[in-house]
């Protein structure tokens, strides 16, 4: 039996594989790659290393295996953290043609890490959008962190009902001009563990107004800490650039990696993303969900607690030649050059004022009669306190093999102990009866809506698969 949709708007969210660092050059990575090949130097070989060697040097002269490093404290470095793309697992595209030297302009739009003003607009501007929405039990909040240049998204994800936590700007006033921008950054890193890898990270974008559940998404990739810092020693070992909290992730995803999604499902023959009429929505999402035509979990996906700190997100582009630098510089943009030779990367950083959103007030106030009128019945339906109940008495029984009336009599003396005899009683008859109400309105919903809708939705896929019409596959699928 499938749990019943809610009544508000889905927003489910998926997939990633860990990214190696690479040396600055094409030569300094073929370099590296000689003590791999020296076991396979003998005059038996020596004509097909011949041949191999030119093809190699000519592969990585066409990847992007650079590092930038954009301004930041003077005892950080930020480590470029490149996205590969793959048809069967989503990922995002890896940057080309490092071989000529390259302008890389930055433009945060939201920017944790500055003035505080544009830090607390920057906070504001994001809401929560947790698997609670499908009765999971996960939560997540991006707060400040006084003193320091970030912003902290944390929380708590679990598996049980859901598996994702993620976060959404607001309604935006004006669309987000994303002309001659060529991908979205962020600059981060995860301060709560090593493990980036155990789950799925995602980048969310919407090209329109709509708030519903169908989005366009991609996968990006954060490195681990540890990888970082050797990385860093090993270019600077006389450099102290490691902060006490870790080494900060340059994440940068290509607008032409995004695909669209409802839910964790790939759509179907979807456009790909349009970005000439402006973006309406960016976020992120933190998801056991793997981003496919199936629904897939991540395997080993670490569930618990996750806190990733926000520095920058923003929008980035590339641009070759003269014009281009001559014009930065008139415009006095900022500008921060890397690596030497063939590979340099000229990283330039521009500011754009944090945009506008709508409150949470002007929100509630826009929204159509007929939800105004249905959402307090889906909030008493779909609690998150009453899939919190629910999630603790499946714990007790499944560990301590307890039934509901001893659960229920333990929670009461709890809550006895800490607010006394009469208000736990109130407390805890209000909630058996706001419990039983909503067991005899699900029951009521379920046999006549839900039940029938299912039934009705089965009979024509049934009846359009065997005209050899073309079937969306279903989400419970």
């Amino acid at each position: 039996m499938y749990a019943p949709i809610p009544l508000v708007a889905l927003l489910l969210l998926g997939s990633q594989v860990p990214v190696a660092a690479f040396p600055s050059s094409p030569s300094k990575a073929f370099g590296s790659l000689l003590p791999a090949l020296s076991p396979l130097q003998s005059p038996l070989q020596s004509p097909l290393q011949s041949q191999a060697k030119p093809k190699l040097i000519s592969f990585l002269s066409n990847c992007n295996f650079s590092r930038a490093t954009a301004k930041t404290q003077p005892t950080t470095s930020t480590h470029l953290c490149l996205s590969s793309k793959t048809h069967a697992s989503n990922q995002a595209e890896s940057e080309t043609n490092s071989e000529k030297a390259r302008e890389r302009e930055y433009t945060p739009i939201f920017d944790f890490s500055g003035a505080e003003a544009d830090k607390l607009k920057s906070i504001s501007s994001f809401e929560r959008i947790d698997d609670a929405i499908m009765g999971g039990i996960s939560v997540s909040a991006i707060k400040d962190v006084q003193g320091e240049p970030y912003a902290s998204w944390s929380g708590v994800c679990r598996t049980d009902g859901g598996g994702f936590c993620g976060m959404r700007t607001l309604p935006l006033q004006k669309n987000l001009n994303a002309t001659a921008q060529e991908g979205i950054f962020l600059k981060c890193r995860l301060a709560s563990d090593d493990e980036p890898e155990r789950r799925n990270w995602k980048f969310t974008l919407r090209s329109d107004t709509s708030r519903g559940e169908q989005v366009y998404q991609a996968a990006f990739f954060l490195p681990k800490q540890q990888q970082q810092q050797q990385q860093a020693k090993a270019e600077d070992s006389s450099s102290s650039s490691s902060s006490s909290n870790g080494e900060w992730a340059l994440v940068q995803v290509p607008f032409t990696s995004f695909q669209l999604v409802r839910g964790p499902r790939l759509v179907p023959d979807a456009p790909p993303l349009d970005t000439t009429k402006g973006l309406f929505q960016i976020g992120l999402s933190l998801s056991k969900f793997v981003i496919g035509y199936n629904t897939t979990q991540l395997e080993n996906f670490r569930a618990g607690f996750f806190d990733l700190h926000l520095a920058q997100i923003g929008f980035y582009s590339e641009e070759k030649g003269m014009e281009r630098s001559r014009a930065l510089e008139e415009s006095g943009m900022e500008r921060t050059d890397t690596g030497t030779g063939s590979s340099t990367m000229v990283v330039t950083t521009s500011r754009r004022k944090v945009p506008d959103t709508l409150s949470q007030k002007e929100v509630n106030q826009k929204r159509p009669v007929l939800l105004k009128v249905l959402l307090p019945m889906a909030k008493l339906l779909f609690s998150e306190q009453a899939n919190r109940r629910k999630s603790a008495f499946k714990i007790l029984k499944q560990r301590r093999g307890w039934n509901r009336p001893r659960a229920i009599r333990y929670g009461f003396q709890s809550k006895r102990k800490s607010l006394g005899m009469v208000p736990a009683l109130m407390k805890t008859m209000g909630i058996l009866g706001i419990d039983s109400f909503r067991a005899v309105v699900m029951t009521v919903l379920k046999l006549v809506l839900i039940y029938p809708l299912r039934l009705v939705s089965k009979v024509v896929r049934a009846i359009r698969k065997s005209l050899g019409m073309k079937v969306k596959v279903s989400m419970t699928e």
